[in-house]
């Protein structure tokens, strides 16, 4: 039987404070994508990648300043076809990838209730298509909220910059925020250290920490949500810090189980068992171990990722918190969470005592049906 490690100190420090959070489906989807411009190396007939995107609305139930309502990440725009960046929408056209969207966050959030006016900040984990969606429906009043070398990057943009796949209109008559994880003066609450990552505390109560997490692209970031406070739990936005389950698990922290419960391809097969033997998935792991991941980021030339060494990175200091059984995951894509989870304007906060965590874990091993059965 494998052996687990025991997870490492994280050092969070203690709070009385929490934000709600939401989980949006964006309604966007994405499919077609090899799934070596991401990962690697391939495994049998998982060749393409089919996916959401995911969106979060951050709530302080106290905290009077204007960002006291945020949004971490948007999803793919309505009219990508249309507004986004000519030379990203011609590529996507060569290549053949399918991309839907039935409804923008804008939308979504103003059928349930919530006035985009109260939308202090938005915040993009990176720059990428399926996470910025379309500030231009908010108000001038919200903040655009990007991580560190954002402007030194990609500003000016398109239009201003015809090939440049970044839409310099997304912040046209707001202002646009760059945090800073060296600044002993940032505005974006006080430095520290969480786990390997730095942190800023963004409200300066320990409710809300964005994590610097670099490698997909320049100046990703990430989110440490508290969402409970007896006992402390936690929800992990991770963005685009991995794109998949397999990038970070299994791990010494959370080996491969004898056996696997819920039967990760319940969804996909009629009548499996309630659990699988997990020595299924040893058999077709590229490394036959128990602990550690399927995928590493991949470094190929004409992939998605800036730095795949330094996305490795992010991604082994992720699973040090994913070790911990009362902080929760959430990358942007995770397909595993569907039937899991409860989408906005349900609530997550509860995630723990649902078990979503639980329940969810092993899920992304579905994508490996026809390689065990």
């Amino acid at each position: 039987m494998a052996s687990t490690q025991p997870p490492p100190p994280l050092n969070i420090p203690l709070s009385h404070h929490t934000v709600n959070v939401s989980i949006i489906d964006t309604t966007s989807h994405m499919s077609g994508f090899p799934t070596n411009t991401f990962m690697h190396p391939q495994i049998g007939s998982f060749t393409k990648i089919s996916v959401g995107s995911y969106s979060f609305l951050i709530r302080h139930p106290t905290n009077t300043s204007k960002h006291a309502t945020l949004l971490f990440d948007l999803g793919v725009r309505k009219d990508w076809r249309e507004n986004c960046p000519t030379t990203f929408v011609q590529g996507i056209e060569r290549s053949g990838y399918i991309i839907t969207v039935e409804k923008d966050v804008a939308t979504i959030l103003t059928e349930n209730g919530v006035s985009l006016t109260d939308i202090g900040g938005i915040i993009w984990s990176h720059w990428h298509f399926d996470h910025v969606g379309d500030p231009g429906r908010f108000p001038p009043t919200t903040d655009l909220i990007v991580g560190p070398g954002f402007k030194r990057h990609f500003v000016p943009a398109f239009p201003t910059v015809p090939e440049s796949h970044v839409d310099e209109r997304a912040w046209a008559g707001r202002q646009l925020c760059e945090v800073d994880f060296d600044d002993a003066n940032e505005e974006f609450g006080k430095r520290l250290q969480i786990g390997k990552f730095q942190a800023l505390d963004f409200y300066g109560d320990g409710s809300f920490y964005l994590l610097n997490t670099p490698g997909h692209t320049v100046g990703h970031i990430s989110v440490l949500a508290r969402t409970t406070v007896e006992p402390p739990t936690f929800i992990f936005l991770g963005g685009d810090i991995a794109h998949h389950g397999g990038e970070f698990r299994p791990t010494n922290y959370n080996p491969l189980p004898q056996e696997i419960a819920p039967h990760p391809l319940r969804h996909r097969l009629p009548m499996v068992p309630p659990s699988c033997p997990g020595e299924m998935f040893v058999a077709m792991h590229p490394k036959k171990s128990r602990k550690e991941p399927f995928f590493d980021p991949t470094p190929a030339e004409g992939g998605w990722h800036f730095c795949a060494a330094e996305a490795t990175r992010s991604i082994e200091k992720m699973t040090e918190f994913d070790a911990w059984q009362n902080i929760f995951p959430v990358i942007a894509h995770d397909e595993s969470l569907r039937g899991v989870v409860k989408f906005f304007p349900a609530g997550a906060n509860e995630w723990k005592v649902k078990g979503w965590k639980e329940k969810s874990f092993w899920g992304f091993l579905a994508e490996f049906a026809r390689e065990v059965v």
